[in-house]
């Protein structure tokens, strides 16, 4: 018997991506989606109206005050009622075969998997981030054991959620703690090139600029050394200008990993 599904969408006012997204989601195939947690995030107005697509079963979690997206997840996670958990971004649109894709790779024997990220908009840090996306993919065969867990396209058991998150909530940036706490556990993030979303990867500069600060959060900062190897290492891009903008991204994600995370407990 397959396990039914827990989608879960952090949101803050982006009621149109949000909007796009469920849509996308409730023309997925049908029979495993058991409900769907959007985690209103501190928006303004509240996302009330904009979660109210067919008869998608959709439950709103608010947040009076943002947490960020990794917090948010854990969150959700909580309340959630189904033993699979899968992560959406806002602004991404699950593939009509998703839900089945992860019924079929999310076996028992892995912990999480996690999927293929393609643009669906166009422009200079959209081919940045999207170069990211490829150089981490490369060379990468399915159910691969990896490194990274994708927050914006992946799925996890739940009780190996629970359990691998421990105690303390992360702020942003942080999706790829849930890879070390599943590693204590016996178990791994496997790729799962099946699993496609299309995602709308450029949204400003100044978001690039938070995201990648907010993505080299971690619990202990990066010594000089290992911060100088990897500026020193070769970036991603097809192009100069692709090139040059990864760099400069890259930059303030050293920057980032440059100073200690503080943490915040769950309740």
């Amino acid at each position: 018997m397959v396990a039914p599904i827990t989608v879960i969408i952090p949101s803050r006012d982006r009621y149109r991506d949000l909007r796009r997204c469920l849509i996308a989601l409730a023309e997925c195939d049908g029979g495993l989606l058991h409900e769907v947690l959007v985690v209103d995030d501190g928006s303004r107005p509240r996302i009330t109206d904009a979660v109210a697509v067919g008869d998608l079963p959709v439950r709103v979690l608010r947040n009076d005050r943002p947490m960020g997206a990794t917090p948010a997840r854990a969150h959700a996670a909580d309340h959630a009622r189904s033993p699979i958990l899968a992560f959406l971004d806002d602004d991404a649109l699950p593939r009509a075969d998703w839900l089945t894709e992860i019924a079929a790779q999310l076996t028992p024997d892995r912990g999480a998997v996690t999927g293929r990220v393609l643009p669906f908009d166009a422009g200079l840090l959209s081919e940045a981030r999207q170069s990211r996306y490829l150089e981490r993919y490369r060379g990468l065969g399915p159910g691969q054991r990896v490194t990274f867990f994708a927050g914006g396209n992946s799925a996890v058991w739940r009780e190996h959620f629970l359990a691998a998150r421990g105690t303390a909530v992360n702020v942003p940036g942080s999706d790829n703690d849930l890879v070390s706490g599943l590693s204590r556990l016996g178990l791994g993030v496997h790729f799962a090139p099946s699993m496609v979303i299309v995602h709308r990867n450029g949204k400003g500069l100044l978001r690039a600029l938070r995201d990648a600060y907010g993505s080299g959060h971690h619990a202990r900062p990066l010594p000089v050394r290992d911060a100088l190897r990897d500026m020193a290492r070769p970036v991603p891009g097809s192009s100069p200008q692709v090139r040059l903008t990864n760099r400069m991204l890259n930059l303030v994600h050293l920057a980032g990993r440059s100073v200690p995370r503080s943490t915040r407990q769950h309740p």
